[in-house]
């Protein structure tokens, strides 16, 4: 899950930008005085280095840190980005085919779907822009500045400016699945909030054009998984109410401290009150596998929400029943196994009672319904396998 920086311009931009928050509370930037970039020295006027310093100084003022150094800024060509957004794909290559079987075993993608073409689809023609923590840098498409631009320059030079405090690229080493995807949603929910709080800064006129630009952008590309766009999606979507919710209880001190102390699942993000007390996931024991595993971890809550989704897609449960199984959720623990041509994943859940125990286990029979190999074992801490 190394490629979090990329920005999901048409796929999530309309949810981060329809609703937009009043401006971020701003607080006393810490640190030394910014550099100014050197870049903007000559910069052509309406071009995105022209527009980098005030991108700078909104971020260190609504955001109350100084930029240590300057960003380098890469201008690339439509051809150009599109083929860095690919090549950056491809490096995770073994991590996307990885994931790709788990989601054929869990039966949330079909035999016939290839994942990573799915997501060159939905990621390639649409990113705007991205920062970078292995180069330092902020890669965007072409140079202008258009109001479509610059939010996301807002958005990419937050993640620099996280970067150069706390370190996002160390950050994200030996993380399961799902602390990964928490620690995403921290960093894309502090981003976010200062993202809304530059557009809420817009004139209406600016803003207008915002959201005809939105409105022309085109939906989700047909044949993608929902799967995809609702892991992709999540930090966007639950990040910014976590982050809202540190500020409130404990200040800029909280947000800062949540990327050293970082949430512990995806459950701390949906309920913030559980990172808030330190309420952590139980381990769970690994379940035995029949055959060599290929791999292990945690789905956490929002995958255990997902793969439930798909019962109430096919009318086994209700929107009510599928959130009351998901926020039951407390910890699980899967290993996964080829089995001829099919992949396997069995999982063990802890729930945090035993109605909870419960409603986990009804919710997940009912994916029996429509998959004819999966299979679930009930009790206090539910087992489910499935085969695809």
């Amino acid at each position: 899950m190394e490629n979090w920086t990329i920005r999901l311009a048409a796929a999530v931009l309309a949810l981060l930008t329809a609703a937009c928050a009043g401006p971020s509370l701003p607080g006393r930037a810490h640190g030394r005085p910014s550099p100014s970039p050197s870049a903007s020295a000559a910069a052509r006027p309406g071009s995105i280095d022209a527009f980098v310093p005030q991108a700078v100084s909104f971020v260190e003022s609504h955001r109350g840190l100084r930029f240590k150094q300057p960003v380098k800024v890469n201008h690339l060509s439509d051809a150009e980005f599109s083929q860095r957004i690919v090549s950056l794909q491809r490096r995770d290559r073994a991590d996307t085919d990885r994931q790709a079987k788990l989601y054929r075993a869990l039966g949330l993608v079909g035999r016939d779907v290839d994942v990573e073409k799915a997501e060159e689809e939905l990621l390639g023609g649409n990113v705007v822009g991205y920062y970078d923590p292995k180069t330092k840098e902020l890669v965007v498409r072409g140079d202008t500045a258009t109001v479509s631009v610059k939010h996301v320059v807002v958005h990419e030079l937050t993640h620099a400016l996280q970067d150069q405090w706390f370190g996002l690229d160390a950050n994200q080493k030996d993380m399961t699945d799902d602390q990964a995807l928490a620690y995403i949603s921290l960093v894309e929910g502090d981003a976010v909030r200062i993202e809304r709080a530059y557009v809420a800064s817009l004139s209406s006129g600016e803003r207008d054009q915002l959201a005809r630009a939105d409105a022309g952008s085109g939906g989700t590309p047909s044949g993608v998984p929902r799967v995809l766009v609702e892991l992709l999606s999540f930090p966007y979507v639950a990040g910014p109410p976590f982050t809202s919710a540190l500020l409130q209880a404990r200040g800029q001190p909280g947000l800062d401290g949540a990327f050293k102390d970082r949430p512990a699942g995806t459950s701390q993000v949906l309920q913030p009150e559980l990172f808030l007390n330190g309420d952590r996931p139980q381990t769970v024991s690994e379940p035995a596998a029949d055959g060599a595993a290929f791999d292990r971890g945690v789905l956490g809550e929002v995958q255990t929400g997902v793969l439930l989704e798909s019962a109430v897609a096919s009318g086994g449960l209700t929107r009510d029943q599928e959130q009351v199984a998901a926020h039951a959720w407390a910890g699980d623990r899967y290993v996964a196994w080829s089995s001829g041509d099919s992949y396997c994943l069995r999982v063990r859940f802890a729930a945090r009672t035993p109605s909870g125990a419960a409603a986990l286990g009804s919710a997940l029979q009912k994916l029996t319904g429509t998959n004819p190999h999966a299979q679930v074992d009930a009790g206090p801490q539910p087992v489910f396998t499935s085969c695809g």
